[in-house]
């Protein structure tokens, strides 16, 4: 897969893998640890290893096999997460954090591997609000949107906007969740 710079003028954002960027928009559901089509298809499942050292979760396709690993770095006050593809700890796509260590929103930050050692400008921002389990995805620091999520009987509503690999945005849900429940999750 090719690796593409997401704020560049094309209108495709595959992050994680181009089989997971559509055409039109996606709404998803996600319960607990599931997440699922309009047509209650199952997309894809978070799985928490039983046993580690490390805060980490694996998103998994419907078939099981590891789509990406979340990995907490344990000794950040910024609450960091590095994503890896699959299982594979040496080949890291992107990092999330906290914007700042205190905040009355949530502002979570994501940095792709090009951007990992200025971290001068993030590549995409998460805004939302804690208490309402409600948060946007947007491109860098502009008011484009990728991607809205929103609480609704006892599950998260995500709408991923077209052309945008919802693989990456279902990852980036569950590590702003976890980031806002104190690693405890959705």
């Amino acid at each position: 897969m090719a690796k593409q710079d997401p704020t560049s003028s094309s209108n495709t954002i595959p992050l994680v893998g181009s089989e997971f960027v559509r055409p039109r928009p996606l709404d998803l559901t996600i319960t607990g640890d599931t997440v699922k089509d309009t047509d209650g298809n199952k997309v894809f499942k978070v799985k928490t290893p039983l046993f580690g050292l490390h805060n980490k979760r694996i998103l998994l396709d419907p078939n099981d096999s590891p789509i990406v690993t979340m990995k907490m770095k344990v000794t950040s006050k910024h609450d960091r997460w590095q994503v890896y593809r699959g299982s594979d700890l040496d080949d890291k796509i992107f990092t999330v954090k906290r914007s700042s260590t205190v905040q009355l929103k949530t502002r979570v930050e994501v940095f792709l591997k090009h951007n990992q050692t200025r971290e001068a400008s993030c590549d995409f921002t998460i805004k939302g609000r804690f208490m309402k389990r409600a948060c946007t995805i947007y491109v860098g620091d502009s008011t484009k949107i990728i991607a809205q999520v929103h609480e609704g009987d006892e599950r998260l509503v995500a709408t991923v906007y077209p052309n945008v690999d919802h693989a990456f945005i279902v990852t980036l849900i569950f590590i702003f969740d976890l980031i806002n429940m104190g690693g405890t999750g959705i």
